[in-house]
């Protein structure tokens, strides 16, 4: 029996989360193939198997950690052969064992046998949902015949020893019979009552009480890890303001006309990107992450924005890099390529770090603002909301304009209240006359 201990998967990576099995206990598994999905802080990586054989247990369910240099598989290099401690023949045949004579009619005065169990090969397919396995489990084992030997690694036996439990009385689960370490553990319960044999029956379903209870694992468990830290850790403000977006909706249209062509559809991400560029020349502690064990706030010259995408799987934060350097073209294409990895499942871990401000933009889904939560250790967070028409008085004249709100958070540690205003106020500039962004000014 090997076993395979969670490997190194990245620097100063101490444990794991198991996020999904890709086999089962019972399984062959060949060399390099994958076993199943750990989540770290760092990134989600596929575990293969370093050798080829049996799987036969499993440690960890989704949502456990796995230390590094922990158990995680155990598997059977023999592929499920016969262990290397031989089985010795009884010395006597026993009543049950010996063959009738013969001229006796079969089985006539001879006592009872136990039918073997069928092989594998026989028993009826198990639908893909697992049912017939699940009523097998809970099946006892045939007993074993009289005076015969238990079938067990020389480990199982050991553990038997140790524990004062005879192993050639207890009813083997494993493989052909063979007597596990959980069926050791078992045979230490006291007066545990068998199970009936009977023929395979679902179980009978539990009353409902309209309640279901999710385990919290894998990204969603990282998510909450993360807001709960940045909830308890960062002071949140957050200061709303309103935004005339006609001429950005008319201006946005326009240069659709001639990127469409091209396979590229520009959201407003693009250009409330090149906005807050413009804007963190004169805040540039916005654009800063703060360093907790030094109390030290890190001003970052480059503009990293992560835009924040909902998936299948959870919420992800790709990071646009370099946004200072880069056309409303070029970010337009790049949030159209890392919003279809995400989607996809391929993002890479070099997409998702380095984010020096994060915008949160729920306006496709609807609401007119909400109070987003820092994407620590950033110190701001921008929510876009919902652009809708409504009237507006205009030179005394009552007028129907487009319509959105800003809804940022910062981190009143760095940020005071009146720096956010001016802050979002300059944004507010830029985002009514951008024609200035097509200027690139710096």
């Amino acid at each position: 029996m090997f076993v395979f201990e969670l490997p190194e998967i990245g620097e100063g990576v101490v444990e794991g989360e198991v996020v999904r099995w890709l086999i089962q206990a019972g399984d062959k598994v060949e060399r390099d193939q994958p076993i199943c999905e750990i989540m770290t802080d760092k990134a989600t990586v596929e575990i293969s198997s370093p050798k080829g054989g049996i799987a036969r247990t499993l440690h960890g369910r989704p949502g456990d950690i796995i230390k590094v240099h922990a158990p995680l598989l155990e598997i059977d290099l023999q592929n499920g052969t016969a262990a290397a401690t031989p089985v010795p023949p009884p010395s006597k045949p026993t009543a049950a064992q010996a063959p009738p004579p013969a001229s006796a009619p079969p089985a006539a005065s001879a006592p009872a046998t136990v039918s073997a169990p069928a092989p594998a090969s026989a028993a009826p397919s198990a639908p893909a949902n697992g049912v017939h396995e699940a009523v097998a489990a809970r099946m006892p084992p045939p007993p074993r015949p009289p005076g015969s030997r238990a079938l067990a690694s020389p480990a199982v036996r050991h553990e038997a020893r140790k524990q004062g439990v005879d192993i050639d009385v207890v009813a083997g689960t494993g493989k052909d019979g063979r007597v596990t370490r959980a069926d050791v553990s078992a045979a230490l319960v006291p007066e545990a009552a068998p199970l009936p044999i009977a023929p395979p029956a679902l179980p009978a379903p539990a009353p409902s009480t309209g309640d279901e209870k999710i385990r919290i694992i894998g990204l969603r468990r990282k998510i909450a890890e993360k807001m709960t830290q940045s909830y308890r850790t960062v002071p949140h403000f957050t200061y709303v303001d309103e935004v005339d977006a006609t001429a950005l909706v008319a201006l946005r249209e326009s240069l659709n006309r001639v990127a469409g062509p091209r396979g590229v559809k520009l959201s407003y991400l693009p250009f409330i990107m090149k906005s807050l560029v413009q804007v963190f020349h004169d805040f540039p502690t916005i654009n800063a992450v703060m360093n907790e064990e030094a109390f030290e706030l890190t001003v970052r010259r480059e503009v990293n924005i992560g835009i924040a995408t909902d998936s299948d799987a959870g919420l992800y934060v790709p990071v646009v890099k370099n946004v200072e350097r880069k056309s409303l073209y070029e970010i337009a294409t790049e949030i159209a390529d890392l919003s279809q990895r995400t989607r996809d499942g391929k993002l890479k871990l070099d997409d998702l770090t380095g984010g020096t401000f994060t915008i949160t933009s729920v306006g496709n889904i609807g609401g007119r603002f909400a109070t987003p939560i820092i994407n620590h250790p950033e110190v701001a967070i921008l929510g876009v909301n919902q652009i809708h028409e409504r009237p507006m008085v205009i030179d005394g004249q009552i007028v129907a304009r487009k319509m959105f709100y800003l809804s940022p958070s910062f981190d009143h540690r760095i940020i005071d209240g009146a720096v956010a205003a001016r802050f979002v106020s300059a944004l507010k500039e830029h985002l009514e006359a951008p024609e200035s962004l097509l200027l690139d000014l710096r």
